[in-house]
């Protein structure tokens, strides 16, 4: 899924016409209505065309085209939402970009810890899957334990707490 930016997951319906609520994990995004919004299903993007939409600190609430009732929202709950790079400005830099596979993790006091092998979208936050020494880990995939993202080199540079990689030991 290169050249997408991971946004957040559809939260739940709203109202009877098929309304979405989605939960956006990155508040520097804006959205240009003219433009689709990428929804994850079976691991492949589709685009939804907005039909209308409103966005609050860490919600939008969006009718999309085609999603006609309630029934037809609901089957979107829990869904990945991106945006396509080239909608962001410096879209490089950013942080949420969801193709981090194959990026290797180097963290600031254990140095190389292995690579990510998936990036596992969940409500509250994603996850990154890790192989470390024949071993799988899951580190958050949050701002508070990402120091640096080099998108160009393939590198997440992370401060790890203490312990986060035995907790499974």
């Amino acid at each position: 899924m290169a050249g997408l930016i991971y946004v957040g997951f559809i939260k739940k319906t709203h109202g009877f016409k098929g309304a979405v609520k989605i939960h956006s994990e990155n508040s520097s995004i804006t959205l240009n209505q003219k433009e689709p919004l990428m929804l994850e299903i079976n691991k492949k993007v589709v685009p939804f065309f907005i039909e209308q939409i409103s966005k609050s600190a860490s919600e939008w609430q969006v009718l999309f085209e085609d999603i006609q009732n309630v029934d037809e929202a609901d089957e979107l709950i829990g869904l990945p939402v991106y945006v396509e790079s080239d909608q962001i400005e410096d879209a490089e830099t950013e942080i949420w970009i969801n193709d981090t596979v194959g990026f290797k993790i180097i963290d600031q006091t254990m140095g190389p810890i292995g690579e990510v092998v998936e990036h596992i979208h969940k409500p509250g936050q994603d996850l990154l899957e890790i192989e470390f020494n024949s071993k799988t880990y899951f580190i958050p995939f949050v701002e508070e334990l990402i120091l640096n993202f080099d998108n160009k080199l393939g590198i997440i540079y992370t401060n790890l707490p203490e312990g986060l990689l035995s907790i499974n030991d």
